[in-house]
């Protein structure tokens, strides 16, 4: 083995992706027939920032792969050791889930030991929020592999037969580690495993160069008008990223379309008149990959909603359009409500492009509400000119309860205004 590649490859930092899972104790015996699949780690703070190992039997199975490298590969003689295969990857593991969770050297190997007796794990010393993991050097993790040794060789453990010496189990063991906490799968950390012990450089691990996660990821709201915060957290972050809503009533100032790191994004969820329960997102984009904001309201069990009729063109049938034919033409809105009172005020407001500019009649004061207007405006035409009609009321009862609705959202149809010549 040359040791200049070892002290390189021992040295490196790497960037870890933490992860949630629940994280399972390991038998203070480790023996090579065991195929549990479970991550290895175990820790008393358990989280996000608690940095996750493979799991035993992929671990387990690069140590075999080792062997067969350093016989068939190296032609490396055989040597003797008290520490069996899954033995010296299970601590030698374990001891690198301290190291990088914060522990230092000399609390690292004690929790070992006092797990190998068949104790209890100790928590991490830190939680690990910082992108940057430091494994240990080379000289701390030699000199575990030889407590280690020591330790078997006192508990009476007969001596194995292994073709890898103790410098090589111990600083490749780590080079997989490292590779497998910064998101490389099995395959993958062998190749780049293998490619260092055959000369080749040091390989970069398997995190994307730019990554964000949102906090929360969802949100709970009832029927009622909400305004929220979420942050966009970079991990690392410093890419440029875009944002959109999937739903009208999840909204949020245009200044955070865009950015290129981590920012909180205030957000208003409208009042839910729909009468059913309802999910937003807000979708975050990058360069290679998303992250979603969820938001979740429920339902209101008052109903709102408005009518609009042409008198002189549907009579009282309800329609979307109203056509400016006449010199008055009159188009109403009628609204409706279960809201629980015994009585209602009602406020009215609509507006349209007329003319060239925007028109807003008076504000209406009932449960109904006319417009009216004359044909002939100078954007009308013997056709008929389509113009979006904006209109909203708020309805409130005497108990204090209040909803308002508008046109082209929620169960509202958009209006129009068609604008003919006289």
């Amino acid at each position: 083995m040359r040791l200049q590649i070892v002290m390189s490859v021992v040295l490196l930092a790497a960037v870890a992706c933490a992860s949630p899972e629940r994280q399972r104790g390991m038998p203070a015996g480790p023996s090579a027939a065991a195929v549990d699949t479970t991550p290895m780690g175990v820790g008393g703070v358990s989280g996000k920032f608690d940095v996750l190992f493979p799991s035993r039997a992929d671990a387990f199975q690069f140590r075999n792969e080792l062997e067969i490298k350093y016989q068939t590969g190296l032609n490396r003689p055989i040597t003797m050791t008290y520490v069996d295969r899954e033995g010296e990857v299970v601590w030698v593991q374990e001891y690198m889930r301290y190291r990088v969770n914060g522990c230092d050297h000399a609390t690292a190997v004690a929790r070992v030991m006092t797990q190998i007796d068949g104790g209890a794990p100790g928590g991490i010393c830190a939680e690990n929020r910082d992108s940057l993991i430091i494994f240990p050097p080379r000289n701390d993790s030699m000199d575990f592999r030889r407590q280690l040794e020591a330790k078997y060789q006192s508990m009476g453990r007969s001596q194995q037969s292994t073709h890898v010496d103790q410098e090589g189990s111990v600083i490749w063991t780590q080079e997989y580690m490292r590779y497998r906490v910064n998101e490389c799968d099995h395959p993958s950390s062998v190749q780049k495993v293998f490619q260092q012990i055959d000369g080749g450089p040091v390989s970069p691990t398997c995190v994307p160069a730019c990554r964000y996660y949102v906090s929360p990821g969802v949100s709970r709201y009832d029927d009622r008008q909400h305004t929220g915060t979420v942050d966009l957290i970079g991990d690392p972050g410093g890419c440029a990223w875009t944002a959109a809503s999937s739903a009208p009533w999840l909204t949020f100032d245009s200044a955070y379309t865009s950015g290129s790191n981590g920012v909180s994004i205030p957000y208003t969820v409208a009042q839910n008149v729909s009468g059913g329960d309802r999910t937003g997102r807000i979708v975050f984009s990058w360069t290679g990959g998303t992250t979603t904001f969820f938001v979740d309201q429920s339902g209101s069990p008052f109903i709102t909603s408005f009518t609009m009729t042409d008198p002189f063109r549907s009579g009282s049938t309800p329609t979307n359009e109203c056509h400016l034919r006449s010199t008055a033409t009159p188009c109403t809105f009628t609204v409706t409500t279960n809201l629980p009172g015994t009585s209602y005020t009602y406020a009215w407001t609509a507006s349209y492009v007329y003319g060239g500019v925007v028109k807003t009649p008076a504000a209406g004061a009932g449960s109904s509400y006319t417009i009216t207007d004359s044909c002939g405006a100078s954007d009308s035409s013997a056709t008929g000119v389509e113009a979006d009609l904006e209109v909203v009321v708020t309805v409130t009862d005497n108990l204090g309860n209040t909803q308002t609705v508008r046109s082209g959202q929620g169960q509202q149809p958009a209006l129009r205004i068609i604008k003919f010549g006289c």
